[in-house]
């Protein structure tokens, strides 16, 4: 039996939509593209995605830790590496010594006798010492800093803790990094071809995985060559682990849709992945002037001003402390200076109880955000909730409207019926002019 989750995985797949590489969810996980599935315009997203906060690096980084032959690399082969390091052998400087311990070496001792600087009874000696810094360790560490350097910056500018996949491979290189014989490795600051060739002609074939997973890196992350990153986002896609986190991201593409088809905006002019200090994650504009904007899981004040009257009666009382809530998505349409904003919440639940309790949640919000309204009183509807199945509206619009993800067109008539005559708000061309 399919469950939930796989559902919804192939309904996103299914939409061939490139809302898939936007990275929700509170933990990820690799998910191998459907050979059947909607073929997404990879080229096109990454032509369009705001990388003003550096969205490329971080989607790259994200989909190249998520590899699985580099968890494979990180967790099973690094272990038994560094068990087995290589060494390589180099002779120390000469040295005047009263024992045959180290390599004689015998002429330069008999010169120096006649010459005086090596006393009767010494010898000039010289010791062969085994080192670990050699050219494919040197590729090792800095691989390894890469690594965690990666994964603390997806950490930083991500929605949360980092996802549990990623945090594993990156204290497993942290820890690799203490290692005795690493620490005395020199950090180089880039690749070059002698770390590449050596260790890809090394005796152990770890050293030749190292070699090309750290070769890939360096182009993919490193440097953002475009090819690697296209190949790296065709190979599959970063899905949420929870299967409610994946409904979120498939009413989110449903949302996307209905704008881009129903509502007659077509492509996204930009898309801003789900991260730290995050605007739109889509934005639109109509032929006719009209824009859209699409926010994912970020309070309403920040996005149309505003204020939260719970944060307000909250912040009245001592002995009690709150955050501004936050609906899973926001749509703003805007033409010159008016405005629509409609707020849209997402559960995926067919408990009657449940259900029940999401609609008073709603209810809240529309109370709770009733400041960001102010003028729009008679727009209609004003927040969404979808359910999965099951639920569909009937008789006059009204300020909240319940719908289905199995039944898109109500969703888009509920942002249809938001949008309203907007476009009454953009003035002639005549007027602009005046």
């Amino acid at each position: 039996m399919t469950s939930r989750r796989e559902t919804w995985a192939r309904a996103i797949c299914d939409t061939a939509s490139a809302g898939r590489y936007l990275l929700p969810g509170r933990d990820l996980e690799f998910l191998p593209a459907f050979e059947d599935g909607g073929e997404v315009d990879v080229q096109a997203f990454l032509e369009r995605l705001d990388d003003r906060g550096g969205s490329v690096e971080l989607l790259a980084s994200a989909y190249w830790l998520s590899q699985p032959e580099v968890e494979q690399f990180i967790l099973r082969d690094l272990p038994v590496l560094l068990k087995n390091l290589g060494h390589g052998s180099r002779s120390s400087p000469p040295s005047v010594e009263p024992t045959f311990k180290g390599r004689v070496l015998w002429q330069d001792t008999i010169l120096g006798r006649l010459s005086g600087a090596v006393p009767r009874g010494r010898y000039l000696v010289q010791h062969v010492e085994k080192s670990a810094d050699i050219p494919e360790n040197r590729l090792l560490k800095l691989f390894l800093t890469r690594i965690v350097s990666a994964a603390n910056e997806m950490a930083r500018r991500g929605t949360g803790a980092l996802p549990q996949r990623f945090a594993g491979i990156r204290d497993a290189a942290a820890r690799a990094l203490s290692n005795t014989y690493l620490q005395g490795v020199e950090l180089e600051h880039r690749i070059n071809a002698r770390m590449l060739a050596t260790a890809i002609r090394h005796r152990d074939p770890r050293y030749s995985r190292l070699a090309h997973l750290a070769r890939d890196f360096d182009q993919a992350v490193i440097r953002g060559k475009w090819a690697q990153i296209l190949e790296l986002l065709r190979k599959g896609w970063l899905a949420p682990v929870a299967s409610e986190d994946l409904f979120e991201l498939y009413v989110l593409i449903l949302v996307m849709q209905s704008i881009e088809a129903d509502l007659g905006f077509g492509e996204p002019q930009s898309y801003g992945l789900i991260q730290r200090g995050r605007s739109a994650v889509a934005t639109y504009t109509r032929p006719d002037g009209v824009k859209a904007e699409i926010f994912f899981d970020q309070v309403p004040s920040g996005i149309f001003g505003g204020s939260s009257e719970y944060l307000q009666l909250v912040g009245a009382h001592h002995g009690i402390t709150a955050q501004e809530r936050r609906p899973d998505i926001s749509v703003r349409f805007s033409a010159g200076a008016a405005e629509r904003r409609v707020l849209v919440e997402v559960k995926e639940s067919e408990d009657p109880a449940y259900m029940r309790d999401s609609v008073y949640k709603v209810l809240g919000y529309l109370r709770d955000f009733a400041s960001i309204w102010a003028g729009l009183e008679d727009q209609l509807p004003k927040a969404v909730l979808v359910f999965p199945t099951a639920v569909a509206p009937k008789g006059a619009p009204a300020e909240m409207v319940l719908v289905s993800s199995d039944r898109a067109d109500d969703l888009s008539a509920a942002l249809r019926g938001a949008l309203g005559d907007l476009t009454d708000g953009i003035p002639e061309a005549g007027q602009a002019a005046a």
